[in-house]
């Protein structure tokens, strides 16, 4: 069994059985066949694409170490966030650019936040800007707090 924020519900619709604070087994297993499969979606789709943001005239890249971030994150809407990998060209082309501060556990990068909505609350999409000018998808997170620090 695996600790982690999950979902109240697998992929498939069924009710995640909780134990103590962590996820049963079969149901842990269930999300990581999904994570895997998505996974495996952005290797084919997405992964090395670049896609312009409207008001960050940067291209961001996506990579195979932001996407499996990105999948992993824990989040309150996990099944919809890992969803939306499918359309993140789209979902980062109308999101709202927020500004950047520094990158957490990274002094040398930048984090851009673009913030969206999923399942019709707040969500903040996270862009690296590395010293070497590369620019990548880095992770999302459903904390306010991401926006402590932000300049525009």
């Amino acid at each position: 069994m695996q600790k982690n924020e999950l979902p109240k519900t697998c992929s498939n619709g069924e009710q995640i059985e909780m134990i103590d604070g962590f996820v049963k087994k079969s149901d842990y297993a269930d999300l990581s066949e999904n994570i895997k499969n998505l996974r495996n979606w952005a290797k084919e789709n997405i992964l090395h694409k670049t896609v312009l943001h409207p008001k960050f005239k940067k291209e961001i890249r996506f990579t195979n170490s932001g996407v499996k971030e990105y999948l992993n994150q824990p989040h309150k809407h996990f099944n919809e966030k890992n969803e939306l990998i499918k359309n993140i060209e789209n979902v980062i082309k109308l999101s709202e650019y927020k500004g950047n501060t520094m990158a957490h556990n990274n002094k040398d990068a930048i984090s851009h936040i673009f913030e969206t909505e999923i399942a019709g609350d707040k969500s903040w999409l996270i862009v690296r800007e590395y010293k070497n000018k590369d620019v990548v998808l880095y992770s999302i997170s459903d904390s306010a707090n991401i926006m402590n620090g932000i300049k525009e």
